[in-house]
């Protein structure tokens, strides 16, 4: 099992793959960005609740950057949920997407410089292997973490979508492209 920088760095490349292609616009682009969604709010919530909170018990004076991390993941996750009530044709919706992906590379670019590298130096591989698995864990998207239907009901209302108190699992999922 890769190491909790390993795989934390992975998922950052696979975000900027998708921003990157989201900010060349197209038809798809609304698409990219609900995946952008997908993958970040878990990653985020498994940093908060337990990559975090270590990078704090290791080095108390990375107390502030874990702190301004977390306000930044708010911050790219209120911004995203503003774009994905809208349509990539709304007007602004260009450059909603390109202040998202700043924001990220933003914060990725002193994740990967200041925090990532205490887990690095002061944790041994046993300790980042085990971050690793249950980082892997809390943001896949398999059947070990199957999405509720109320976590469904939170992404259509998020997106907006009409009629979703009426819907059932599979509906919510198909609506907001979960399926």
């Amino acid at each position: 099992m890769p190491d909790i920088v390993e795989i934390i760095k992975e998922q950052h490349r696979q975000v900027e793959d998708l921003l990157t292609r989201a900010e060349k616009g197209g038809d798809d682009s609304a698409a990219l960005m609900r995946e952008v969604a997908r993958m970040l709010l878990p990653h985020s919530e498994a940093e908060e609740s337990f990559v975090y909170p270590r990078i704090r018990d290791l080095a108390e004076e990375a107390g502030e950057e874990v702190k301004d991390g977390a306000v930044e993941h708010h911050q790219v996750e209120e911004m995203l949920k503003n774009l994905l009530r809208g349509d990539s044709g709304d007007p602004g919706y260009d450059g909603t997407v390109a202040a998202i992906a700043g924001e990220l590379r933003h914060h990725v670019q002193e994740e990967e410089e200041e925090l990532l590298p205490i887990l690095a130096d002061r944790l041994d591989a046993a300790e980042r292997a085990e971050m690793g698995r249950r980082f892997a864990e809390a943001t896949s998207g398999s059947a070990d973490h199957a999405t509720t239907r109320r976590e469904l009901y939170e992404m259509a209302r998020d997106q907006d979508i009409h009629g979703r108190s009426r819907m059932n699992k599979q509906e919510l999922a198909e609506a907001v492209g979960e399926s």
